[in-house]
């Protein structure tokens, strides 16, 4: 528990909590200096230091994995007594809240299972084994897409062995990890198939009267799904097939990787109507919990904000202090013009540190269909949607330079010391984002070419969402195009 005297860890102010578990308490923070909302999970640390290393050690590993498919780590802070870990915060709701209140029809098995396969992926890519794939520890967005995290036991591959493995949830546990063997990442394959299983049949493979079934587990195979969703229910034998194969006992009898899933993923969606594609997105929101307004702390009187100072002479006669004094004691338009000189003075010796390099990126005309009378928030519109492409893009790719004919620079570029050193000319890349909109809600598109390769992601919005939800959207179906 934190103090009741103080809502502040290190500059993020704490606004609520969100979920109590057993490993510490995630709370909804709020960072002044980005002005964004962030998670804040606070944990207890035990006696000495081998602790605090392991919390570390949580951190590190999800910071190697820059995707969507998984929440991100921003900061860490740490006391002699507490340790918080700041993450990104992701309005909606758990899959365990989900599956508690609703069945998933076919296509949202298949919208998460492949989301939470993506995310095994780039955890794979980085020898990671999560090894608590579970419901509660999979996050769905208010954009309807599914994000994986808590990767509080997880262990590099090279170094999982049974000392080093701490137990994980009964719903998550493979064989070789109930029997403390060694694992690799077909572990998190089988928690995959289980919870896919779950989503499915709305229970449990391997447990009877509520608890885990550990002859089940090890020796028997679970009942088939065809029995428990009834004879109504068609499930396509690729998806059974693929299910039954995930929930081997043994691990080399398992896929290797994601990739055999993720190809009967595609197969079975390729079958379905195409208006199954938004039934995610309609099945969970009533389950997103509620966001308010007051989880934003008010702006306070202009007067008394960053520009407020003490009335107070500092204590001491340090250089330092009384600089800082008189800089404080300034009127606004001398403080406004002082601190613009030494911004640009730190902005030049930046540039001439720094290399010039610059990623060039094109865009196609953009496409918007609107087939019906909406009521889109006002900001929307061609140019908005690709300036809020390139600020995602800048974050991915760094430096950017646009060039054709759609929202380029000027074709005379002045540099402050020539054209730019390393402009990376054969990385060139290629965007085309489309919009259609169509009874009651706007489907976003868009695509990214880059050498022989092409890639492309595709998002649900709708007229009524507030323009920073349009914009996180826009700017994680970008991100999403760099898996």
């Amino acid at each position: 528990m934190i103090d009741a005297v103080e809502n502040f860890v290190g500059p993020y102010r704490i606004l609520r909590l969100i979920n109590r578990g057993g490993q510490g308490s995630v709370y909804l923070g709020y960072d002044k200096r980005l002005h964004r909302r962030v998670a804040i999970k606070i944990y207890t640390l035990p006696p000495g230091r081998p602790a605090r290393k392991e919390l570390l050690r949580e951190a590190r590993l999800v910071a190697k994995i820059q995707s969507p498919k998984v929440v991100q780590i921003h900061d860490v802070i740490e006391s002699n007594t507490h340790f918080a870990l700041i993450m990104e915060y992701v309005p909606g709701c758990s899959l365990e809240e989900f599956l508690t209140a609703v069945r998933p029809s076919l296509a949202s098995v298949l919208a998460i299972g492949a989301d939470i396969a993506g995310a095994l992926a780039l955890v794979r890519q980085q020898r990671i084994v999560h090894g608590d794939v579970k419901a509660g520890n999979v996050l769905i967005t208010a954009s309807g897409r599914a994000k994986l995290t808590d990767f509080g036991i997880s262990r590099n591959a090279d170094e999982v062995t049974p000392d080093t493995w701490a137990a994980g949830s009964p719903s998550a546990l493979s064989p070789e990890q109930y029997l403390g063997e060694s694992l690799d990442e077909r572990s998190d394959l089988f928690a995959l198939g289980a919870l896919l299983y779950r989503m499915i049949t709305g229970e449990q493979p391997f447990f009877s009267d509520g608890e885990l079934d550990t002859d089940l587990l090890l020796n028997r195979s679970p009942r088939p799904m065809e029995e428990l969703v009834g004879p109504e229910v068609e499930l396509p034998e690729k998806l059974v097939a693929i299910i039954a194969q995930l929930l081997h006992k043994k691990p080399q009898d398992r896929p290797a990787c994601t990739r055999e899933v993720r190809q009967v993923f595609r197969a079975v969606a390729r079958g379905l109507p195409l208006s199954s594609s938004t039934s995610l997105l309609r099945e969970v929101q009533p389950l997103f919990r509620p966001e308010s307004s007051e989880d934003i702390p008010p702006l306070v009187p202009e007067g008394l904000g960053q520009r407020g100072c003490s009335a107070l002479v500092p204590a001491g006669d340090g250089m330092t202090a009384g600089i800082w004094y008189g800089f404080k004691r300034l009127s606004t338009p001398v403080r406004a013009v002082t601190s613009m000189a030494v911004v640009a003075l730190a902005g030049v010796l930046i540039v001439i540190a720094l290399p010039d390099t610059v990623t060039p990126v094109r865009f196609g005309e953009s496409e918007t269909i609107v087939t019906a009378q909406y009521n889109l928030p006002v900001e929307v519109s061609r140019t908005w949607l690709v300036d809020e492409v390139k600020h995602a893009l800048t974050q991915q790719l760094g430096s950017l330079r646009v060039v054709g004919p759609v929202s380029a620079a000027p074709r005379a570029v002045l540099y402050s010391r020539g054209a730019p050193e390393h402009v990376l000319t054969e990385s060139e890349q290629v965007f085309q984002i489309a919009l259609s909109c169509a009874t009651e809600l706007c489907v976003l598109a868009i695509s990214r070419k880059h050498a022989a390769q092409r890639f492309h992601q595709q998002s649900v919005l709708f007229p009524d969402m507030s323009i920073h939800q349009w914009r996180d959207i826009v700017h994680s179906t970008t991100l999403a195009l760099y898996p």
